[in-house]
C-alpha cells in the first residue's frame, strides 16, 4: 500500500474557515498529500490557497458543478491509496491519519475516529459522536457496526476510505432507483456502504480526533434546524440504506449460485 495518504479537501466560497482545514491536513504526524479543490468560490479562497504554495496542490474550476464533482475530482488526483475528505468547515486532531491507517489491514475498507461537534477550536464539546460504537480500537468484522452505521452516518470527514471506493462510490446523481434527494445526500453515505460490501472488516478508532464546526452554513446543522428539511434528508438517506440492503441481498445470492 502507497505510504502517502492523499488529503482531498473540496471547498465553495469558505476563505474563513478553510486555513484550519489546511494547516489541520499540514500539521499530520506521518507522510500527506493536501489537494485543496475549489469549484466557483468566488471570495478570496483563491489567494487563500496559493499562499501555500507547493505545500498543498490547488485545483480550480471557474463554475460549480456540485459538491460530489468536487469530492470526485480530489480523488482523481489523488496520490494514495488511502484518501480523507476533509471539508473546509472542519478539522483533524495531529494523529488522525496515523491512528486510522494503523487499523487499516488488507481486509479492511475503511477506518474512521470518534468525533466531536464544536463551535470552534478550543471550545467546549457540544456533541461527541461514535466512540460508543465499539469498545476500543481496533480492526472489527463489518457486523459488530452494521448497526450503528445503519441507523446513523459516519461522516467521511472522520474517516480514512481506500482511493478506488470513493471513485466508485461518488455517483454524480441519484442512485439507480432513488426516488427522494436532499442537496446531493447520498454518495457520503454510499461510501462507507460500499466498503461494507466490498469488505469484511472496519478499522476504528476509540477517541475523538475529527472535529465538526457547528455553524448554520453546514448542511446538516440547517437540516436538522428545519421540520421539513430533516424529512427530506432522511429519506435521502433512508434511499441509500435501502440500496446497500438490496446489493446485500444480491451479494448473498450470488455466493449461493457459486457455492
Amino acid at each position: 500500500m502507497s505510504e502517502t495518504v492523499s488529503i482531498v479537501i473540496p471547498t465553495f466560497n469558505r476563505a474563513n474557515m478553510l486555513p484550519l482545514a489546511i494547516e489541520s491536513s499540514l500539521n499530520q504526524t506521518r507522510p500527506v498529500e493536501v489537494i485543496v479543490v475549489d469549484h466557483g468560490s468566488t471570495d478570496e479562497t483563491p489567494r487563500v490557497a496559493e499562499a501555500y504554495g507547493d505545500r498543498i496542490l490547488y485545483i480550480r474550476r471557474e463554475r460549480d458543478f456540485g459538491p460530489h464533482f468536487c469530492w470526485l475530482e480530489g480523488v482523481l488526483h489523488a496520490k494514495g491509496e488511502l484518501v480523507h475528505l476533509q471539508y473546509d468547515d472542519d478539522w483533524i486532531a495531529p494523529n488522525f491519519i496515523e491512528a486510522c491507517v494503523s487499523v487499516i489491514a488488507e481486509d479492511t475498507g475503511f477506518a474512521f475516529s470518534g468525533a466531536d461537534v464544536v463551535d470552534g477550536p478550543g471550545l467546549p464539546t457540544k456533541l461527541r459522536q461514535f466512540v460508543e460504537w465499539l469498545p476500543e480500537t481496533g480492526i472489527f468484522p463489518v457486523e459488530a457496526v452494521e448497526k450503528q452505521i445503519l441507523g446513523s452516518l459516519i461522516s467521511p470527514g472522520a474517516a480514512v476510505y481506500r482511493r478506488q471506493i470513493l471513485i466508485d462510490a461518488l455517483y454524480q446523481g441519484r442512485l439507480p432507483l432513488q426516488t427522494n434527494e436532499y442537496r446531493g445526500v447520498g454518495p457520503d453515505a454510499f461510501i462507507t456502504l460500499l466498503s461494507m460490501l466490498r469488505y469484511p472488516k472496519v478499522g476504528f478508532v476509540r477517541e475523538p480526533l475529527a472535529f465538526f464546526r457547528a455553524h448554520e452554513g453546514s448542511i446538516t446543522i440547517d437540516a436538522f434546524a428545519s421540520g421539513e428539511k430533516t424529512a427530506k434528508l432522511r429519506a435521502a438517506y433512508a434511499e441509500v440504506t435501502r440500496y446497500y440492503l438490496e446489493m446485500k441481498v444480491m451479494r448473498a445470492a450470488r455466493i449461493r449460485e457459486a457455492s
